[in-house]
């Protein structure tokens, strides 16, 4: 168990640190699919960004820097909101309110807070992810332990299991999902659609992600998994290539991975040409990261 523990750490940071050279003189973000409130039409222009997330109708992207920027529609503050200032590390985005993390552990929240999703955050500092659903959000502490807060109508918020040997965090729309440091899954929440009972078993898990209404993981050969929801093909169509890395993402009605040569692979429903552009995109760039929303996607490409 131990030996196993420390080849999966080593495995994910070896993967980090790729990811993060890849990104080490910056990057721009392009955007495709429905330009719904100024999704796309408001993208920001600089070329130094790290990270990029879609939430429902805005996106939030990570800057080099350490700063946020954030565009689309505002309704819930989702842009005028955001936190000012550097020193952020990680970000995430839910439908209508978005997380950021500083590199000292603390959290910001902002946006759309009728259940708390944004009141409830945590004051502390010692975090180091953190994942936004639907209403609600979810973080992984330094010890290993998960923390969640907002809406709880699918018990997303009290069943987070306990314990502390958590390494990796995951939120769809009413369910969670978090990786343990066995390579083991454990989820939680709405199991409308199988998204918590039918999660895979197994220890040969390195990443995971959550759609709206289902998941995605992948294992240590590469291969990935989904289960949940499938009405558009976001299960039935999972590609069974071995050729992929850990940057995941499930959007709504379709999900996307990276390759390890810096393409994209899309599957599921072709809302406002997310997947269909896929063919052209991968020919004109070399993406380092992806996140697709309800209709847009977003990807950083050098």
């Amino acid at each position: 168990m131990r030996n196993r523990f420390f080849c999966l750490q080593w495995i994910c940071s070896a993967v980090f640190f790729l990811f993060s050279w890849g990104m080490s003189e910056g990057a721009r973000i392009i955007s495709w699919g429905g330009d719904l409130l100024g999704t796309i039409g408001d993208l920001p222009k600089d070329n130094d960004f790290v990270n990029v997330e879609a939430g429902g109708t805005f996106g939030i992207a990570l800057k080099s820097d350490g700063r946020i920027a954030v565009w689309g529609h505002n309704d819930a503050n989702e842009v005028s909101g955001a936190p000012a200032g550097g020193g952020f590390v990680k970000i995430a985005a839910g439908v209508s309110h978005g997380l950021a993390l500083k590199s000292d552990g603390r959290i910001a929240a902002w946006g759309y807070d009728e259940y708390r999703q944004v009141s409830d955050t945590p004051k502390e500092a010692g975090f180091t992810a953190v994942a936004a659903g639907l209403y609600h959000s979810l973080a992984l502490k330094s010890d290993g332990s998960l923390r969640s807060w907002g809406r709880d109508h699918c018990r997303q918020v009290s069943q987070t299991p306990p314990g502390n040997n958590f390494i990796a965090i995951a939120a769809g729309y009413n369910h969670s999902l978090a990786l343990r440091s066995d390579g083991t899954i454990v989820s939680w929440g709405d199991d409308t659609y199988g998204q918590v009972s039918k999660t895979p078993t197994g220890n040969n898990f390195i990443a995971i992600a959550a759609g709206a209404r289902h998941s995605l993981a992948l294992k240590a050969d590469g291969t990935l998994v989904s289960w949940g929801w499938d009405q558009d093909g976001q299960v039935s169509q999972t590609p069974s290539a071995n050729n992929f890395v850990s940057i995941l993402d499930g959007g709504e009605h379709c999900s996307m991975v990276l390759t390890r040569d810096g393409k994209i692979v899309g599957w599921g429903k072709d809302y406002w040409g997310t997947l269909s552009k896929l063919s052209k995109l991968n020919n004109q760039y070399i993406f380092i990261d992806v996140s697709v929303g309800a209709g847009v996607a977003y990807a950083l490409v050098q």
